[in-house]
């Protein structure tokens, strides 16, 4: 899951627009890859075996071309590749970068070509190309690398044989940018309103809405009309719904639902801020862009998003602009938010898995960690990301608690069904404005579920 530069998450994570997807697992040794059946039109038998084989960690001394296919337009992704053909000159990249709304309805049939890119940045909806055989089986090369260990999030790209559940099966890339929310604040009005932050908790962060409020100020800033409601609710999801339940109902899990105590709570903690005037009366008639820019200039005195608005915060509000992670139901709870990213995935076709998957695997070394900060994302390895002071500084120190605590959680409009994105858009502008009960707004988004999973 946006701006930054331009921005680094997904049609996913901001009001649904840019970039994504995203918890480890762990292994060790080496194992032996099987190919899967050829059942997607355009996919062979050769490009369903390409992983078949043991795998191996040695970049490959000939000359090697690969072509990569992305819609990444910030700085990160060549940068990336300058960095490892700096490493490696035998390795040679050809670049397709692709707008995103171009990238989104062409990938598909890019990939099931007789001969398509060796990588490409991994979409939801490529899914699809699982139960052909189309995507490289990447397991093999995450236990001989030991990605489980190196890079979070990496259940949001483990698919099942059907490629319809996520975060159960075979893995079948690594994130090479993270994108996570949190609360944004104007530190000169916190100041002024007597203000204590970071917020410890959840009813300490509305505790002081409700005192901006009466102050006169807008307490949070937010924009619905394209969805971008959804990063309290998601934010909210975090803290109040179990990890696993939440988990199971985004990735689509048989049986599981979202009409649960927590995602109620969640969702009438956002009804109550509506109606109590901590968010704007016409929310759903604000974009979330324009939500950003407003706070940047000065509106209101809290914002949650996510770190692809620190660049446009830190420069409307200078050193007024602070930061601190989502606050939890108790001040002693671990870490939990929303965040996605940047997925490299390989084609099964590739005649250069083993040169493809050092690729993927140095994308979260800390060699690559600068390039990954500097173009605006949180880098795979938190800890060798270049300190900063500031705002990123406070999102930086965020990062790297967020992945000490292994609290990073998938947007739940990921991946749980095609549809989702727009259902949850217009369901949290049904609960903003007033048309739909918060148990109606939960009953929208599992027939949305049911409806796909139960096919």
């Amino acid at each position: 899951m946006s701006p930054l530069p331009r921005t680094p998450l997904s049609p996913i994570g901001r009001g649904f627009s840019r970039r994504a997807l995203l918890s480890g697992l762990a292994a060790a040794g080496a194992v032996t890859v099987a190919g899967c059946s050829s059942l997607t039109p355009g996919s062979s038998a050769a490009g369903s075996t390409a992983s078949a084989g043991p795998v191996s960690t040695a970049v490959p001394s000939d000359p090697v071309t690969l072509t990569v296919a992305d819609a990444d337009d910030t700085t990160m992704t060549q940068g990336l590749l300058d960095a490892f053909r700096a490493k490696y000159p035998n390795v040679t990249f050809k670049r397709q970068y692709t707008g995103w709304d171009d990238y989104l309805k062409s990938i598909n049939l890019t990939m099931s070509a007789a001969t398509p890119p060796d990588i490409a940045q991994f979409t939801p909806g490529m899914q699809n190309l699982v139960p052909g055989g189309l995507l490289l089986n990447a397991d093999g090369y995450a236990t001989a690398y030991g990605w489980s260990s190196k890079f979070p999030g990496l259940d949001q790209i483990t698919f099942s044989p059907d490629g319809k559940t996520v975060g159960t099966g075979s893995l079948y890339g690594v994130p090479g940018g993270l994108s996570f929310e949190g609360v944004y604040y104007n530190k000169q009005k916190a100041a002024r309103l007597g203000l204590t932050t970071p917020a410890k908790t959840v009813d300490e962060l509305e505790a002081m809405f409700a005192k901006a409020k009466a102050a006169g100020e807008l307490p949070l800033v937010v924009g619905n009309l394209d969805g971008g409601l959804n990063h309290p609710f998601n934010e909210l999801l975090s803290v109040f719904l179990a990890p696993a339940d939440r988990e199971a109902w985004a990735f689509g899990h048989s049986g599981a639902s979202i009409v649960l105590p927590g995602a109620r709570t969640a969702a009438e903690t956002i009804q109550r801020w509506v109606t109590k005037g901590y968010i704007s009366s016409n929310v759903n008639g604000i974009s979330d862009n324009d939500a950003t820019a407003a706070f940047a200039k000065g509106q209101g005195v809290f914002r949650i998003s996510g770190n692809w608005a620190a660049a446009a915060v830190g420069k409307g509000l200078g050193d007024n602009a602070g930061y601190f992670t989502m606050p939890q139901a108790t001040a002693d709870a671990k870490i939990h938010t929303t965040g996605a990213g940047v997925y490299y995935c390989v084609s099964a076709k590739t005649k250069s898995a083993a040169a493809a998957a050092a690729f993927l695997d140095f994308v979260g070394s800390a060699d690559a960690a600068p390039l990954t900060a500097k173009a605006g994302f949180m880098a795979p390895k938190a800890d060798a990301m270049p300190s900063q002071a500031g705002l990123f500084g406070s999102l930086l120190t965020g990062w790297q608690a967020t992945v000490r605590d292994q609290g990073l959680e998938p947007f739940i409009q990921n991946a749980s069904t095609p549809t989702m994105s727009d259902t949850l858009t217009n369901a949290l502008q049904q609960l903003a404005g007033g048309k739909a009960t918060v148990d109606q707004f939960l009953a929208l988004l599992q027939a949305d579920f049911d409806k796909y999973h139960q096919q």
